[in-house]
């Protein structure tokens, strides 16, 4: 199973959020691969970005400005250190 952590802000009302979830299921099925897609809110990881422990890569969503830019740059810092694919788009 594939465990992808997506960095955002999730708003149901933005049509890019619910988009990044159905294009990662939709690559996760064309490779015939389970997919557990979470989102993580940035002021959850200004907190501990340790929450990302766990995820196989981690996506930054489109639609800034984040509610905590220093929580997605956490996210950012978490991912390098631990040595995590991560895609910012």
């Amino acid at each position: 199973m594939l465990r992808i952590g997506i960095i955002g802000d999730y708003d149901a009302s933005n049509p890019t959020h619910p988009a990044t979830t159905a294009a990662l299921e939709e690559a996760a099925q064309a490779l015939g691969e389970a997919l557990q897609a979470r989102w993580f809110g940035t002021a959850q990881l200004g907190a501990d970005a340790t929450i990302l422990a766990g995820c196989d890569a981690i996506v930054a969503s489109p639609g800034s400005p984040y509610a905590d830019f220093l929580g997605a740059l956490a996210a950012i810092q978490y991912a390098r250190l631990q040595q995590i694919p991560f895609l910012g788009t």
